[in-house]
C-alpha cells in the first residue's frame, strides 16, 4: 500500500511540473542557432541566465564549471546572457572563461516568459522538458 501511494504522489508531482517552452536562440560567435528540442537527445540540461553586470553571474562560474566537470557526460550545460550586446559579452568573455554553449537573448524575450526577471537563474530541464531545478543559485548535485 505504501508504495502505490507513492507511486501516486510521484505521479501528481509530475503532472504538475511546470514545462520548458521549446526554445530557439542564437549561439555566440556562430550563424547557428540552438533550438531545446533537438539536444534533449538522453540528456538534461542545465540554462544558467547571466549578465555581465551582475556579480552573483561571476561568482557562481566556477560552481558550474565544478558540476560540468562531475556531470557532463549526463547533462548539456547552456548559459544564456540576458539582454547583452555581442560587445559586452565579448569583453565580459576575455576576463572570464566559461566552457558551456553561450546562447544571446538580446531583447530578452526569452528570459522574460520564462520568468527570469532577476539574474542569475538555473534552471535544469529533464528530457520531457519538465523544470525539475530552478533557482538563484546552481544545484548542488544534478
Amino acid at each position: 500500500m505504501k508504495k502505490i501511494c507513492f507511486m501516486l504522489l510521484l505521479i501528481s508531482l509530475n503532472a504538475n511540473a511546470e514545462k520548458m517552452p521549446d526554445f530557439n536562440l542564437p549561439i555566440y560567435s556562430q550563424e547557428s542557432k540552438f533550438h531545446l528540442s533537438e539536444n534533449l537527445k538522453g540528456k538534461k540540461i542545465l540554462i544558467n541566465f547571466w549578465a555581465s553586470w551582475c556579480i552573483s553571474c561571476i561568482h557562481e562560474i566556477p560552481l558550474l564549471e565544478k558540476l560540468k566537470e562531475k556531470y557532463g557526460k549526463d547533462v548539456l550545460f547552456v548559459g544564456v546572457n540576458a539582454g547583452e550586446k555581442q560587445v559586452l559579452i565579448d569583453k565580459f568573455l576575455r576576463k572570464n572563461k566559461f566552457s558551456y554553449i553561450l546562447l544571446k537573448d538580446e531583447d530578452r524575450n526569452f528570459s522574460k516568459s520564462v520568468g527570469v526577471n532577476s539574474l542569475p537563474v538555473t534552471m535544469v530541464v529533464d528530457q520531457e522538458m519538465n523544470i525539475i531545478y530552478r533557482d538563484v543559485v546552481p544545484p548542488k548535485e544534478l
